[in-house]
């Protein structure tokens, strides 16, 4: 059972990483424009702040501060939900990693693995018993432990 919902996890990872490169590759067009993305489609679609206020039921003083709270970044996804309706859009709210999750718990757990052999070795050598050749080897398994249940790598001290 537990090798079965790990496998269904590293599953929904893969999936998840396949959705997020097609976004990473985007990324770059996704910043906002200079003046936001609410003043931008609002003057694309050549609306003043005050027909965008009417529409949202809100005062014209209102939308500058919203629009300036977005440039600061201090705008809630409630309120551009609100704003976008208006606009007659929606929100698109991603979290972009900047590199594949299988390859950020990878990393993770190479670098725990070191640290624990590293470790090992320091107090083996301390008594004696160095072991030089399977330390390699040693990470090697360490890595493939963590990776089976990745939810240990983030309890681990950072690495």
């Amino acid at each position: 059972m537990a090798r079965t919902s790990g496998r269904i996890r590293q599953l929904g990872r893969e999936q998840l990483d396949r959705r997020l490169a097609e976004v990473r590759r985007l990324a770059p067009i996704l910043q906002p424009p200079a003046k936001g993305w609410v003043s931008a489609i609002r003057s694309a679609l050549g609306m003043t702040q005050q027909d965008l206020a009417k529409r949202m039921g809100v005062s014209r003083q209102a939308v500058s501060q919203l629009e300036q709270r977005e440039l600061d970044g201090s705008i809630t996804l409630n309120t551009l939900r609100q704003v976008a309706e208006a606009l007659g859009g929606q929100v698109a709210y991603v979290l972009v990693p900047d590199k594949p999750i299988s390859k950020t718990l990878e990393e993770r757990a190479y670098r725990i693995a070191r640290q624990m052999v590293r470790s090992v070795r320091h107090s083996m050598r301390l008594e004696d018993q160095e072991t030089g050749s399977d330390a390699e080897e040693r990470v090697q398994e360490i890595v493939r432990e963590l990776l089976a249940s990745p939810d240990r790598l983030w309890s681990h001290p950072d690495a």
